[in-house]
């Protein structure tokens, strides 16, 4: 009996050999069928026919010839060495050619070349009949010297066994059979005990933290220190908070503060004026407009305490432990208290995992830049936050007041973080109503008053730090920033909305056929006039579909009036909102969808759960949870894909080995 537990898996290792050497290798047999090459063509770069001299020349575009071929090609084979600090990870080659159906030479497509890996190096074309001539073309970056070593014609693919491919398989197919031999872990609630259940939350929490780390130290380019002001804000902060001082320490040149309109980006690039980009400027002083929260926290004490600044990755890996952390607990403190557990624990755990990747979380901790800092550190904040809230609730309904206070100082210290989050502040309504609607007893005026001290003592200091800085205490200064554009002046433009709801919610993500599969979308609209924006990947709905099942809560209200309608709108109205807010006064970028995802992710969760719990029909539970496991694999394979994102930093440029590793297991 023990023998047969392991044939399964006998037959996954099979099934994925199979796949490695038959399909992944499959060009291996397809050149087996090749003629040979025949002799009589030439080969030269840049017009000047190859001999001994095989360096390309000092120029930007760089060709290679093959003439007189008037043969069967199937494939090239090119070896290209680079030599010189400028060597680029991937060269992208044009591919041009003539045949019998086409006399003139004719552009046909791209490959990818990679130096490391020898797959890259054949070019598989498929021309009509006999090719005549052939040229390949790339441009030569700066600092990089280009040298021919070798070149073939239809030669033999090498069979290449990748072991991590194979792995990668085996791993896949072997999670696959668990599931679907454990299928009653995502449609029936869970049966075993406590302990068991808090095991296994600790561990896919630790999987997700691991992950996470990993992808932080997968970049080594935001680890660097620069000589740029520009990202070092809380670093010049420190510097200044050390000695007492809100405005930095470094002066602004006086050439910027002669400018009539020093906001203006035109100006200031028409009259050469040195200045420290998007950094606050107000009265001819620099400031530092992100929240102070992680200065506080993390770079103050780090720099009073070793004389260093810390790199801006470090209170992002912390903020994203305690999110993933927070989201966990969140979502079990729901499930336990308002669905008394009978929420399978499989779809619990999916949905905290869809959550956590399509919040935003994994795209900030591979781009872990300065402006992601306040906004991962208050959405930390905001869960922990909430599930202190919702912890502080006893058995009895009364409140724990330490954890009602702890909560309350998670909540009102977003404000220094991320402001606009704290709108999630309101959900306290939701939370604390039967005590609202009694203010006349004196146990609820305490739990009130415990409730609002953070607040209170925060806003007091918050209001203090913005006076200091810029003569108002509700102002935090994100319009003065040096940017492109005069933020000083973008007011409010309802036509904004068009462009924006459409961009952050519904937009369709850029799929390709090649790796890395995932491309940034092209930005079109007929709004004329200053949008603040940057590449996008797709809006949060069409690229997490599970999200749509928000739109199901009138179908809920028609069946049952469950106590937690007003609890999911709320969170939906919310995310909205702070959505709104991001269009208007800030713009329309990638990172922006964080602000907003938890609430949305949080509404529809709480629908998700309704709708298990109304749902008496064993079999329809069971198609609505394989359609929730769907739509959640979906969005959670979109959200991994952006790790591969072929942005101005991204790993092809500041960590080539791991991407090589990351292009060879796809290819």
């Amino acid at each position: 009996m023990k023998k047969k537990k392991f044939y399964p898996y006998f037959i996954f290792l099979l099934v994925v050999m199979a796949i490695e050497v038959f399909i992944f290798n499959w060009r291996t047999w397809e050149s087996l069928t090749f003629p040979q090459s025949k002799l009589g063509y030439r080969i030269s770069i840049d017009g000047n026919s190859m001999s001994d001299k095989l360096v390309f020349p000092d120029q930007s575009l760089q060709t290679i010839q093959y003439n007189y071929l008037n043969q069967n090609v199937q494939n090239i084979k090119i070896n290209l060495h680079c030599e010189g600090n400028g060597c680029p990870t991937t060269l992208d080659l044009k591919i041009n050619y003539s045949d019998e159906g086409h006399s003139q030479m004719s552009y046909k497509g791209n490959q990818t070349y990679i130096e490391s890996l020898e797959e890259t190096h054949i070019i598989r074309i498929h021309p009509y009949g006999d090719v005549k001539s052939l040229r390949i073309s790339f441009y030569n970056p700066d600092n990089a010297k280009f040298t021919i070593i070798a070149s073939e014609i239809n030669v033999r693919v090498p069979l290449k066994i990748q072991t991590l491919r194979i792995l990668t398989l085996f791993i896949l197919f072997f999670l696959i059979y668990q599931l679907y031999q454990h299928r009653s872990f995502f449609t029936l609630s869970f049966k075993g005990n406590s302990t068991k259940r808090k095991t296994m939350i600790i561990v896919t929490a630790s999987c997700h933290i691991l992950l996470f780390v990993l992808v932080l130290f997968s970049n080594p380019f935001f680890w660097k220190d620069t000589a740029y002001p520009h990202p070092q804000e809380y670093h010049y902060l420190a510097e200044a908070l050390a000695k007492g001082q809100t405005s930095l320490l470094v002066d602004p040149s006086e050439d910027l503060k002669q400018l009539s309109n020093p906001y203006d980006s035109s100006l200031r690039i028409q009259e050469d004026v040195y200045y420290f980009w998007d950094f606050a400027y107000y009265k001819g002083k620099y400031f530092v407009y992100f929240g102070i929260g992680p200065e506080l926290v993390f770079y103050l004490p780090y720099f009073l305490i070793t004389g260093t600044h810390l790199p801006n990755p470090i209170p992002i890996m912390f903020s994203e432990i305690f999110f993933i952390l927070g989201v966990f607990l969140f979502f079990e403190e729901i499930v336990i208290r308002y669905y008394r557990r009978k929420i399978p624990l499989g779809l619990s755990l999916l949905l905290s995992s869809a959550t956590i990747l399509g919040s935003g979380a994994f795209f900030i901790a591979r781009r872990p830049d300065i402006y992601s800092v306040p906004i991962m550190m208050g959405l930390a904040l905001t869960i922990w936050g909430l599930f202190l809230w919702l912890k502080s609730r006893q058995t009895d309904q009364s409140l724990n007041c330490k954890t009602l206070f702890i909560g309350s100082c998670c909540m009102a210290f977003v404000a220094a973080c991320r402001p606009q989050l704290i709108l999630g502040s309101f959900l306290a309504f939701l939370f604390f109503l039967p005590e609202l609607k009694n203010l006349r007893e004196k146990q609820n005026q305490k739990y009130l008053m415990i409730a609002l001290l953070p607040y209170v003592i925060i806003a007091a200091g918050l209001m203090f730090y913005n006076w200091t800085r810029f003569d108002s205490p509700f102002d935090f200064g994100s319009s003065y920033n040096l940017t492109t554009n005069d933020m000083t002046r973008r007011g409010f433009v309802f036509d904004r909305f068009f462009i924006g709801i459409f961009t952050y919610l519904f937009q369709f993500p850029n799929i390709q056929a090649v790796f890395p599969y995932l491309q940034y979308v092209e930005f079109n609209t007929n709004y004329i006039g200053e949008l603040t924006r940057e590449s996008m990947t797709g809006g949060l709905l069409s690229c997490n579909p599970i999200l749509y099942f928000s739109i199901l809560f009138p179908y809920l209200k028609r069946i049952k009036k469950h106590k937690t309608l007003i609890s999911y709108l709320t969170f939906l109205i919310l995310g909205i909102l702070i959505m709104f807010i991001d269009i208007q006064c800030a713009g329309l970028l990638q990172r922006y969808i964080s602000d907003f995802a938890i609430f949305i992710f949080i509404g529809t969760t709480l629908i998700l759960f309704s709708l298990y719990i109304q749902m008496k029909n064993k079999e329809v539970r069971k198609i609505f949870i394989y359609t929730v496991l769907f739509l959640c694999l979906i969005g959670i394979l979109y959200n991994l894909s952006l790790f591969f994102l072929p942005d101005s930093d991204n790993i092809a440029l500041t960590n080539p080995q791991l991407y090589s590793q990351f292009y060879r297991l796809f290819h």
